[in-house]
């Protein structure tokens, strides 16, 4: 039988007196929802979040991270579903509300009481600074811990101090479910935290705590912090989004989100967006006015000239911008395709097409692919050396749409290691790939 191991202390005078000289959430961060895709992370295991109630020991972040007044560079993972920045906390905790006083600092994406029997915790950092993000990925949880279901979310906290909580797939309904979201932070308590209340789009509340979420979040939703500053002129680009399957010589739409985090308005015209890959301008937007602690989206339009893998990002300019630091966006991985065109060679068709579930997987997971016009497919399996371990299809296939079950086994027929696979299709000259993670 379970036991909250719950400690809801009372506001005391050493609260009352770090409220009164911490300022609150708002002033610290604001909070938008978009999008982004879901690309599972591999990392090392946190295995002590990886039973039931469990928390970890104190991690290093790889930087410091800054959180409001505070700096912090380690955290602790619970199995429940969030993270505790400066790893003070020593018990899990699966009873959840963002406005207790004696559980923060924590980062919720999905706070309840969560079971990782059949799935993983894992946490990495990529980059280098000053850009360096820390990853913290729940896969396959059950929620709550004997549903028969699968989720899985993330954590990015970036050095410049913006957190992202991002969704990815799920199988099957919440159980009993009754979870929080959000963020909280020293000294705790009505105005200083952020408790969200999914919906289309969501809401974020510092005064009054929804811990009652019973509905799965989409595959694809981001729900954003962004660290605000006491400085006039700052404007800081915290997404893009848009799609990964771009067609070459085809005109595409991305969209970038530009927030204020600045004290004063961003007046219209003052701000530009730019679409980059790597130093290169591929297309640019003025931005509309822009209040402090708001946001606003540009449609950035651009047509690949070159196939193939690029990293692209969202880029912000304003004249006297106190802080470049936060200027970029984490970078969106595309891969242009070939163009391909009816028979009049004048109108594209839909490109190749793949997609996997579920993802992470454990025993199988099924292939889905849509081929655009008769030809050979090959569809391999490689490692991350870039070895190829199996080959699920090389024949020649009409257009149309396709199933193939991968059971996780190499070319030999032997079960392969749990980890991070590429799943690589290839038919008249395009190609498309996608990252596979098998669990233990």
């Amino acid at each position: 039988m379970k036991t909250a191991g719950l400690a809801i202390l009372l506001g005391s005078c050493l609260f009352v007196l770090c409220g009164a000289l911490s300022a609150q959430i708002q002033n610290n961060y604001a909070f938008t929802q978009s999008s982004a895709p879901w690309e599972p992370v591999w990392g090392n295991y946190a295995t002590d979040a990886m039973v039931d109630e469990g928390i970890t020991y104190a991690l290093d972040i790889g930087f410091t991270f800054p959180y409001g007044s505070y700096e912090y560079t380690q955290v602790k993972i619970s199995s429940n579903g969030w993270l505790n920045l400066g790893a003070n906390l020593t018990l899990p905790y699966y009873g959840n509300d963002m406005s207790y006083l004696n559980i923060r600092p924590v980062v919720a994406p999905l706070w309840d009481d969560i079971s990782l029997e059949n799935g993983a915790v894992q946490y990495v950092v990529y980059g280098s600074a000053p850009h360096r993000v820390f990853f913290v990925q729940w896969l396959a949880a059950r929620w709550n811990y004997n549903g028969m279901n699968e989720f899985s979310f993330m954590v990015r906290l970036h050095e410049t101090g913006q957190i992202d909580l991002i969704y990815g797939p799920h199988i099957g309904m919440p159980n009993n479910a009754s979870a929080s979201i959000g963020i909280n932070m020293t000294p705790g308590g009505s105005g200083y935290y952020y408790s969200v209340l999914p919906g289309a789009p969501a809401q974020a509340f510092t005064t009054t705590s929804h811990n009652n979420i019973q509905t799965p979040i989409p595959q694809g939703t981001m729900y954003i912090f962004m660290p605000r500053t006491a400085h006039p002129a700052n404007a800081a680009a915290v997404n893009l989004n848009g799609t990964q399957t771009p067609m070459q010589n085809v005109v595409w739409h991305y969209t970038a989100t530009v927030g204020n985090a600045g004290s004063s308005t961003i007046q219209a015209g003052a701000a530009t967006a730019y679409l980059m890959r790597g130093s290169e301008v591929l297309a640019s937007a003025e931005l509309p006015a822009i209040l402090p602690g708001n946001f606003a989206e540009a449609n950035l339009s651009w047509a690949p000239d070159t196939i193939g893998l690029m990293y692209l990002t969202a880029k912000v300019e304003l004249a006297n911008d106190a802080d470049s630091l936060n200027n970029e966006t984490y970078p969106l991985t595309i891969t242009a395709q070939e163009f391909v065109s009816n028979d009049d060679a004048t109108t594209p068709t839909a490109p190749l097409q793949l997609s996997v579930q579920p993802n992470p997987f454990r025993n199988s997971v099924s292939i889905l692919y849509n081929v655009p016009k008769t030809g050979v497919v090959k569809l391999e399996i490689y490692n991350l050396k870039g070895q190829k371990i199996a080959a699920l299809v090389n024949d020649k296939k009409a257009q149309g749409s396709y199933t193939v079950v991968w059971d996780g086994t190499d070319s030999a027929g032997k079960p392969v290691p749990s980890g991070v696979y590429i799943c690589n299709i290839s038919s008249s000259g395009e190609s498309e790939t996608a990252k596979l993670l098998k669990l233990k």
